[in-house]
């Protein structure tokens, strides 16, 4: 067994058993339910499989395409099993064929044999060390095959079906079929009936009468699995990245908000600010008289024989320090004005020597003084 058919058994043992192949499997038959009996055979087309047995000098053909095998006979008695043969192998539409000879059980010798898990990696090696233990045969005078039995099979040791039959057994059938033009694709022991034929799982053909294995679908299978695995890697390689992008770009997003949060805070904080001036600013004006109004109504009411020195005004009271001709009429004339009340002459009027004017210091409410309501006794 070459290392490639070696590692192909091992890989086809392991998928037959593990999850993974169960899962296609049932993936298999979920998918074809999905589809059309009359589209099935050409999106999933199923093996042919023909076993040749022979009743004594008659060969009988069982094909098997996805149930028992059964016998397949042409209408046509004078036709002869290699062009019934030839016939399905012509019709078979692209589908693969197997063609299996079958040797009756009592032809081989079939033991079952245990060796220790130690021997799996190199099992040819040693059945053909210890045949001798086996079959009273020499290697060199019999075409020996195995397979493996699972179901009896443990970690400690591994179960073999073990078929051995003469070389010259084995010559005769492939000059039948070679004559015929037939080509085996395995020479195999039956362990069913004659009735109800089955083959055993061994291949008794010389390495070099063989068919040479097709690797095209476990190269397209390996290709496809890496392309897919390639396409995975890209999707998710993508899709993070893409996030990533998103992920930076919500973060840049964010960084700009928070600047313009800050900036709208401090604009607000800065508007509120301002109206709280402006309404400190408006509350003075309206409560205190416009200077410039005070300015003009002094201006009109005082005589031109009177100047003022000083003008102090305050939140509450106007104060006017000057000289006139006549002081004591200035206080009637000021009275008259509604930007100040109840205005007094204060501390007397004196002559300035200098001017021969009267000096003097006026002094005026700029609020309206609130007026108490007298008792009257009737409460």
């Amino acid at each position: 067994m070459s290392t490639i058919d070696k590692l192909q058994n091992d890989f086809n043992n392991w998928y037959e058993t593990s999850s993974v192949g169960q899962f296609m499997r049932w993936w298999k038959t979920e998918l074809m339910s999905f589809v059309p009996e009359k589209y099935q055979q050409q999106l999933f087309p199923q093996a042919i499989n023909i076993l040749l047995t022979q009743e004594q000098d008659e060969v009988v053909i069982w094909q098997n395409t996805s149930g028992d095998f059964v016998i397949e006979k042409s209408e046509d008695e004078e036709v002869m099993w290699w062009h019934e043969v030839q016939h399905i192998i012509n019709d078979a539409e692209g589908r693969r064929v197997n063609v299996v000879y079958l040797l009756p059980n009592n032809e081989a010798l079939v033991r079952k044999i245990a060796l220790p898990q130690a021997a799996k990696e190199n099992l040819d090696e040693v059945i053909g060390f210890e045949l001798d233990k086996y079959v009273p045969f020499k290697a060199e005078q019999v075409q020996l095959s195995y397979k493996i039995d699972k179901d009896n099979s443990s970690e400690d040791k591994v179960v073999l079906d073990l078929a051995v039959i003469p070389k010259q057994k084995v010559a005769d059938i492939i000059a039948l079929t070679e004559e015929k033009s037939i080509e085996l694709d395995a020479l195999d022991v039956n362990s069913g009936s004659v009735q109800q034929p089955q083959a055993l799982g061994v291949n008794l053909l010389p390495p070099e009468k063989r068919k040479e294995r097709n690797y095209f679908n476990l190269k397209l299978n390996v290709g496809l699995l890496f392309l897919f695995f390639i396409l995975m890697y890209f999707v998710m390689y993508t899709s993070v990245a893409n996030k990533q992008e998103k992920i930076e770009q919500l973060t840049n997003l964010n960084s700009e908000l928070s600047k313009q949060a800050k900036k709208a805070k401090l604009l607000r904080k800065e508007l509120k600010s301002v109206i709280v001036s402006s309404k400190f600013l408006n509350n003075k004006k309206n409560d205190n008289p416009s200077l410039v109004a005070i300015l003009s109504d002094i201006t009109n009411r005082l005589p031109e024989d009177t100047y003022i020195t000083r003008l102090k005004v305050n939140k509450e009271k106007l104060e006017l320090t000057g000289q006139s001709n006549n002081a004591s009429n200035l206080v009637p004339e000021l009275d008259k004005s509604h930007s100040w009340f109840q205005p007094e002459i204060v501390g007397g009027v004196t002559e300035d020597r200098r001017t021969k004017k009267e000096k003097f210091t006026i002094k005026a409410l700029l609020k309206e003084p609130q007026v108490e309501d007298e008792d009257d006794g009737t409460s």
